[in-house]
């Protein structure tokens, strides 16, 4: 599932769809509309501007100049592609295509349908998605003592359960809190309630830093992913951790295992991290 290094590689790919005006809106018979209907959100994005395009963690949102957003998210195997020159037939699984005043289209494209396309006000509290996320891990607004006050209500959950759920902060996913936790050092499995404050302080930083790296080298792409140029992310080449059962760690420090926790794979090296 994309997490926030490729939806805010997404973004920034997609900001040449800033200032264009939605002349047509296709929407599929199975298009994944949530918390609204397909006609309100056809009426809201039909004949509107694109003022800026924002994120809230793995969500991004499309600003229009009626006071409204459209709400992208992908899901495990969305994509959301402009298309300027020789236009492909519409692919199939696509979902929703905007047709831009230029000539332009924006199409999502989601064969599993695990994504989502929703509504929301400018001041993003009317839209459920939204309203259930903690903090953005690279907005600013989260620091330490925060950080820190939201872990602390949580003392019995293991420290990967810990970053994987949303409503602490927001952003990460299975593949960068793996790398958050090597990163630390910090064992998966350690409970909250047994790691100190100046521990999960590090584990923020790391979180934080592993984020930045993977917008950095546009995401982590291995099946699925690509930005909204149709690029693919370099981040799997920095992977520490990740899918890299039986090997050693990127850095030699040590080799990985894999274990499943909330049936996820987790990829985490015992010889580095306590």
């Amino acid at each position: 599932m994309p997490e926030l290094p490729e939806v805010e590689t997404l973004r920034r790919s997609l900001q040449g769809i800033q200032k264009r005006s939605v002349l047509g809106v296709y929407l599929s018979k199975l298009a994944p509309v949530e918390a609204t209907t397909a006609s309100a959100l056809r009426q809201v994005v039909l004949d509107a501007t694109i003022i800026q395009l924002n994120r809230w963690g793995k969500y991004l949102l499309i600003d229009l100049d009626n006071e409204q957003s459209l709400v992208v998210h992908l899901g495990m195997s969305g994509k959301l592609l402009w298309q300027q020159d020789e236009i492909p037939v519409r692919p199939l699984h696509t979902h929703m295509e905007l047709n831009f005043d230029d000539g332009s289209v924006l199409r999502f494209i989601d064969a599993r349908r695990f994504g989502t396309l929703s509504l929301t006000n400018r001041q993003r509290d009317n839209n459920p998605f939204l309203a259930r996320l903690g903090p953005d891990y690279l907005n600013g607004a989260l620091d330490e003592k925060i950080f820190l006050k939201r872990c602390h209500r949580h003392p019995k959950v293991n420290l990967k359960t810990l970053l994987l759920n949303q409503k602490v902060a927001t952003g990460l996913g299975n593949i960068y809190a793996c790398e958050a936790l090597y990163q630390a050092g910090l064992d998966p499995c350690r409970l909250v309630s047994a790691t100190n404050d100046q521990q999960l302080v590090e584990l923020l930083i790391a979180s934080k830093d592993r984020l930045k790296v993977g917008v950095k080298y546009g995401g982590t792409s291995f099946r699925d992913y690509l930005n909204g140029l149709g690029h693919r992310g370099k981040m799997k080449d920095f992977l520490q951790v990740y899918d890299r059962e039986g090997q050693l760690t990127l850095d030699g420090r040590g080799t990985v295992q894999r274990i499943v926790q909330q049936q996820r794979s987790t990829f985490y090296c015992p010889e580095v991290q306590k």
